[in-house]
């Protein structure tokens, strides 16, 4: 397992979990010289200056890109489920910029918040529809930019759609789509019976996990049990990284060491 943190390109909202954001220059070389080895991207623009000199910069401190992150889409009130055709195309033509731009770094791409939420009035099978359209739309691109799409299931007071592990995993398994799970041991903490029962269940389906602890903080600053979510991750045989998208409180760079303890305490690093 490698371990990475958040790491937005643009001014992110305050309650976002990112540790570090603005000043690329500064600060990618101070998360390799901390000790991590990647970054989750939150990306609004792949075609802005910024986006352009993180890819060298990532690549010159010897740091990988887990997944690239298109929260800031849903910030604008962009959604793949969305009931208006108009909003579900441009968010098709966004994400693709942001899957060209994914395969650039060799990263992921999630489908987290950009799925949406069913509103009043709306259906959960008419939503679910426009979603696995939307999604269909854009795989064949995903493919051929050889780009994995990851559903991350949130919790129930940011989005009312795949809450838990097991719905996200039953949508993989009951569509047949080319997909994996981006599990996120916080929401994991609110949503499902049980965290360590989850990881199991999921399995081999599981190509990153977001390692918070209870309050959403680094390891060892809640009260999870993250050695032995650890311990699991090892027994499923869990390769990919360990990343802290965080808050960052009291600021990111303490999070982001309090981290580093954790994964030298249990031998990662």
């Amino acid at each position: 397992m490698k371990t990475s943190v958040s790491l937005s390109l643009f001014k992110a909202d305050k309650n976002a979990p990112v540790l570090f954001q603005g000043d690329i220059e500064t600060n990618i070389p101070l998360i390799r010289e901390m000790g991590y080895e990647g970054v989750d991207l939150f990306v609004e623009d792949p075609r802005a200056a910024v986006s352009r000199r993180a890819i060298g910069l990532l690549e010159s401190h010897g740091l990988e890109t887990g997944v690239v992150m298109p929260a800031a889409l849903a910030g604008q009130g962009l959604f793949l489920g969305d009931r208006e055709k108009a909003v579900r195309d441009e968010i098709i033509v966004r994400m693709k910029e942001i899957i060209a731009y994914a395969s650039e770094v060799k990263g992921m791409v999630s489908l987290g918040l950009v799925r949406g939420s069913v509103g009043k009035g709306d259906a959960y099978d008419e939503f679910f529809r426009r979603f696995q359209d939307s999604i269909e739309k854009i795989l064949p691109f995903a493919e051929s930019c050889g780009v994995e799409l990851v559903i991350e299931p949130i919790n129930r007071y940011e989005i009312n759609t795949l809450n838990s592990s097991e719905e996200a995993y039953r949508f993989i398994e009951e569509t047949g789509l080319p997909l994996y799970l981006m599990l996120d041991t916080f929401h994991m903490n609110i949503e499902d019976r049980s965290v360590l029962g989850s990881l199991r269940l999921c399995g081999d389906r599981i190509r990153h996990i977001h390692f918070l602890d209870s309050n959403r903080l680094a390891p060892g600053m809640g009260h999870l049990d993250m050695e032995g979510i650890y311990r699991v991750l090892k027994e499923i045989r869990y390769d990919g990284f360990l990343c802290l998208e965080a808050l960052a409180k009291p600021d990111g760079e303490t999070c982001a060491k309090k981290g580093i303890e954790f994964f030298k305490k249990i031998g990662l690093l």
